[in-house]
Parts: C-alpha cells; structure tokens; sequence
C-alpha cells in the first residue's frame, strides 16, 4: 500500500508550479502585444469600422439640351422709314438721307433699297446724278458681279444638277445665259460641271427710259442697278409707252426703214452697231408699234442728242452690257417724257 501512494503523490504537478505558469504566459503575450510594431488601436478592437460603399448613381434619362445653333449674320435691307404724310419730294429726301447713312456703314442693300425709292419719287439736279451714279455702282457689285451678300432678295445661289444647262437655268430666273455666264466668269456657256455651285440672278430686268435726261435705268424689281446714256429720235419721233422685247440680234444687218441701201452686218458704215433688241409696243403711244428698237451706233457722239430716226441708241459696248440683261417676251421697256 505505502509504494502505490508513492507512485500516485509523483504524478501529479503541483498546484504552485500551474499558477506560476499560467503568471509567466501571461506576462509573455501582454509582452508581446506592447512591443509588437503592428499593435493594434484599442479603438478598432471595441468598434471595428465598416467601410462605406457608395451606391453607383442611376443615369440620368433626361437629354442634356444642345448648344443653340448661331444664327448666320444676315444683312437684310431696311425698309425705307418715311411719313406717309409727307409730300414726294419731302419723302424722298428723308430716303436720299436714309441712304447715305447706311452707305455711310457699310449697309449697301439697305442703301440700294432706300436710294432705288428716292430716285422714283423724284429728285433733281445733282441729287439726281448722285442716285444714278452710287445706285450703278452698287448694282455692279452686289448684282451684276459673282459676289453674293447673305439676305440679298435679287440672287440666289444654286447648284448644278445632272442634266442642267445654262440655258435652262437662266430660262428658268427669266434672264439671259449670257449674263449668267457673265457673272460667274463661265468661258463657255455649254460646259457647266455638275456640283458646281453658280451665283443667279432673279429677273426679270426692266428698263426706264426718261427722254428729258436721255437715261436708260435698268431695273430688277424695284432696285435699279445699272445706268446708260441713251440717243433719241429727232423731232421727238421716239414713242412714249411700254415696249416688250421681242426679238434680240447679234450682228444686224441694217435695213433702211424708208428704203435705201441694205448695210451688212459688220461693215463700218452700219449704223446699227453690233447689237438690235427689237421692240414691240403694248401701251401707251407705243401700242402696236414694230418696227423701234435699241441698237449700238458708229457715231458716239449722237448719244445724248436726237438725231436718229426714232429708235433708241447706246454706245456699243454699253448695248452689249444691255443686250445680256434683256429677255425676250419677259422683259419691258418703258419710255416717258
């Protein structure tokens, strides 16, 4: 019995050698997490933190509204600003007025537009020429040239289609091939490239004839855009009235109306010069009248004067210019005192 006890007492560990044990581990971890270089705050071991997930935003389904379009600076002509009350001549002089100005700025439609109206209401003497002069110039540069201003009401711009000809162009606007070709710089008038893009001209041109001042105004529309010096019959044998154009010639031959000798074309002695627009009356004196028209002449220095035999004569180059502005059975000519 007393070797069992013995052997029993050897295999248990004494209860100071436990608690002295369990002091020492103890003091090892507290050891350990003092001096550990990863020791955690005791903040994120009471309240861990959670990380914040932000929720993708739904897209929008509204369509962001698009820049607005410039709108193109467009020159528009004014209108002419006068009292109705007034009297002509007061009237056009607040045009005449209206019209420097905005030549004055630059504005050549609204100038055109108001120096146009002045000069049908009347003006006189150096006024006159004034209108006559600035409102040719403007016609030659906004009209009658390839240049093309934004808002202009008298041209357009087109472009060439398959199958187009000039011809069927300038039928269509009511004026001649040749002043279309004219104000393109087109060499020849049968060789247009389709996709090509042309200046045209709105027609139909009409004409103004005053015999007290010897002028010849040509109109488009209301606007007049070009100017000539003209020759009359003698004796006031030139009709007054309105006159369609009938019949354009290049190179007339000269029949003499009261018999005579028969002049060809191209000779020197053709008093026709080298262009014929003839005419045929519709109102006024004119009606029924045939056998007038506007030619060229080989005496420059009748023009101004009345000397012919009642027809209407330019200088030759500026019968050329008119013989292009000047459609037939669209066109008119309108002959006053």
């Amino acid at each position: 019995m007393s070797r069992r006890r013995r052997r029993g007492r050897g295999r248990r560990i004494p209860t100071g050698l436990l608690l002295l044990a369990g002091l020492l581990g103890s003091a090892w971890w507290v050891y350990r997490i003092e001096n550990s270089p990863a020791k955690l705050d005791a903040s994120l071991l009471l309240a861990p933190q959670t990380a914040t997930i932000r929720q993708p935003e739904a897209e929008s389904t509204t369509v962001p509204t698009p820049p607005p379009t410039p709108t193109p600076s467009i020159a528009t002509p004014s209108a002419p600003v006068v009292e109705e009350k007034q009297s002509p001549a007061a009237r056009a002089a607040a045009l005449l007025a209206a019209g420097r100005e905005a030549l004055q700025r630059n504005d050549e439609l609204t100038a055109r537009t108001n120096l146009s109206a002045a000069l049908q209401l009347g003006v006189d003497g150096p006024d006159e020429e004034f209108l006559r002069t600035e409102l040719a110039r403007l016609g030659r540069e906004t009209v009658l040239s390839a240049r093309i201003i934004n808002g202009d009401p008298l041209v357009d711009r087109y472009v060439i289609q398959t199958g187009d000809v000039l011809a069927k162009i300038a039928a269509a606007n009511k004026v001649s091939p040749d002043l279309l070709a004219l104000v393109n710089g087109i060499v020849d008038k049968h060789r247009i490239r389709e996709g090509q893009t042309i200046k045209i001209v709105k027609g139909p041109f009409r004409a103004v004839l005053s015999k007290r001042t010897y002028t010849l105004d040509i109109y488009l529309g209301e606007t007049l855009v070009r100017h000539f010096k003209v020759g009359l019959g003698a004796d006031d044998s030139t009709p007054t009235g309105e006159w369609r154009v009938a019949t354009k010639l290049m190179n007339p031959t000269y029949y003499p109306p009261r018999g005579g000798e028969i002049i060809a074309a191209d000779d020197p002695k053709n008093p026709l010069g080298e262009r014929w627009i003839g005419l045929v009356g519709i109102a006024g004196a004119a009606v029924d009248q045939e056998r007038y028209g506007i030619h060229g002449t080989n005496e420059p220095d009748s023009i101004g004067k009345s000397v012919s035999m009642g027809c209407i004569r330019l200088h030759n180059e500026d019968v050329e210019a008119l013989y292009s502005y000047l459609v037939e059975s669209h066109s008119t000519v309108i002959v006053r005192d």
